[in-house]
């Protein structure tokens, strides 16, 4: 039986691209047809050579020069919107990784779970299309909604000092700002914070960047 979907692969780990490569050789219904290990390249090969499928990593970076992360997962929908995205991503925040979906992701599978749900993840987009979560990724999202409330979504001041800090501002710079005192912006943060299951000043960075506030 012909290989009938062709993927491409990113990653800028090469045990991860080899492991990839041994997964799918053996697999007729797919076929590998470029790799990089950055998202200028995939894209640049996407470009070139569309293909149904792409499994891509998420690194977070905020380097301006760089188009990891969202920035790299928004230029893929942009440039190449008919390709299917893959992430294999060792992310384990769920508020981060459904975000991931906004940006044309259809499929997401943690690093730390067995190499063949890379596959699984594949076939279930090209089979039945619709979104696919897998046991590891899966099991991150039903304990983070099942702990969350329904008065979880940040109040308007709270997603103010989220923003504000995620920019760069101290809490001394952001009660100056706002006219408030800076035991009542430590507060508001450390509220936000533990809406949204995040426990360091780095994830919650990563969380604001997620949502282009940013």
């Amino acid at each position: 039986m012909p290989k009938t979907s062709t993927i491409s692969i990113s990653d800028d780990h090469p045990h991860i691209l080899h492991s990839l490569k041994q997964l799918f050789f053996s697999v007729e219904e797919f076929n590998i047809v470029s790799e990089s290990t950055n998202g200028k390249d995939l894209l640049t090969s996407l470009l070139q050579h569309p293909t149904d499928l792409a499994i891509t990593d998420f690194a977070l970076s905020t380097h301006h020069a760089s188009i990891e992360g969202v920035a790299k997962l928004r230029l893929l929908k942009e440039k190449v919107p008919n390709v299917r995205l893959i992430l294999l991503t060792s992310q384990n925040h769920p508020a981060i990784l459904m975000k991931a979906f906004d940006y044309g992701v259809r499929a997401i599978v943690s690093k730390s779970d067995p190499v063949e749900e890379i596959l699984h993840a594949c076939q279930s987009v090209m089979q039945q299309g619709g979104r696919y979560l897998s046991p590891t990724i899966s099991l991150l999202k039903n304990e983070y909604d099942s702990e969350s409330s329904k008065d979880s979504a940040l109040t308007p001041k709270e997603f103010e000092v989220v923003r504000l800090f995620s920019s760069g501002c101290s809490l001394a710079q952001i009660a100056a700002r706002q006219n408030r005192t800076i035991s009542t912006i430590s507060t508001q943060k450390y509220n936000a914070m533990r809406r949204l299951g995040i426990t360091s000043n780095t994830e919650l960075i990563r969380y604001a960047y997620s949502l282009g506030i940013i």
